[in-house]
């Protein structure tokens, strides 16, 4: 999951970024967007998230894709950005030998 900020009044730079960003790094056969993305205002800023999925085995691939994405954000000026990784819930109740409910 990738969540970035940048000051409201960058708005239209950030969305011409985005085209940018998408056109130079489109997604990957290794990732699958679960969330492209989603924009809100909030009190900090404008916000927005986007949520992938890694198939088996290509974790490392898709955090260094979004990487290179995040860096061509660098140039607005009070742009930040955090990228998080979670399992699911199928994966995480595996892990102590449980199964999901259906």
């Amino acid at each position: 999951m990738v969540t970035s900020w940048f000051p409201p009044g960058k708005a239209a730079e950030a969305g011409k970024k985005y085209l940018e960003v998408m056109k130079k790094y489109p997604a990957e056969s290794f990732e699958k967007p679960v969330l492209l993305i989603g924009v809100r205002a909030t009190k900090d800023g404008i916000k927005s998230i986007s949520i992938t999925e890694a198939k088996k085995g290509d974790l490392e691939k898709v955090l260094n894709i979004e990487m290179k994405r995040m860096l061509m954000f660098g140039a607005i000026g009070g742009f930040r950005y955090e990228i998080e990784t979670y399992i699911s819930g199928v994966e995480a109740m595996s892990m102590v030998g449980l199964g999901m409910p259906e």
